[in-house]
């Protein structure tokens, strides 16, 4: 006897798969992810802006001495004033003023070996400015103190007090 029953594979359907997962709008852990990452980028602006700020000064000093070395004109009693003074002024913005505002002389290149922790004000270049303004013929090497100066500027410290 030969079966002739129907095929019972021929009565299935097709399958149907379901929709596509819509990307829009995404899981709620995406928007805590993207809200962090918001905050972050704020904070380090924020710090960022905060930094640069706060090097403002050492950046204004640091172009004042370039324009007073560029205008160094082979007259070093101004030039060592000018830089004395420039020299002064970056510290009183640093420092408090009774701690800066009387130093001369050895104590004021102490002072600056101590914030830069260096020894070329005490033992180099920078020993002109002990008397270097008032004495007669001193020996200055201006590039020398620009380059020191620029060194101070840009990397001096607060004392531990």
């Amino acid at each position: 006897m030969a079966d002739t029953a129907p095929d019972p594979l021929a009565e299935l359907r097709d399958i149907h798969l379901p929709p596509a997962i819509d990307p829009w709008p995404p899981a709620p852990g995406w928007w805590l992810l993207g809200a962090l990452g918001v905050l972050l980028l704020i904070l380090a602006c924020r710090y960022g802006y905060k930094v640069w700020k706060k090097g403002a000064y050492r950046r204004e000093a640091s172009s004042q001495l370039k324009q007073l070395f560029e205008n160094y004109q082979h007259d070093q009693q101004a030039f060592l004033l000018n830089y004395n003074t420039l020299l002064k002024r970056v510290a009183l913005s640093t420092y408090p003023r009774e701690d800066v505002a009387n130093l001369t002389g050895e104590a004021w290149v102490s002072f600056l070996d101590q914030t830069g922790n260096t020894h070329e004000f005490t033992m180099g270049p920078g020993q002109v400015l002990v008397d270097g303004q008032y004495a007669p013929l001193a020996a200055v090497d201006v590039q020398h103190l620009h380059d020191l100066g620029q060194t101070w500027i840009k990397s001096h410290q607060r004392l531990a007090s």
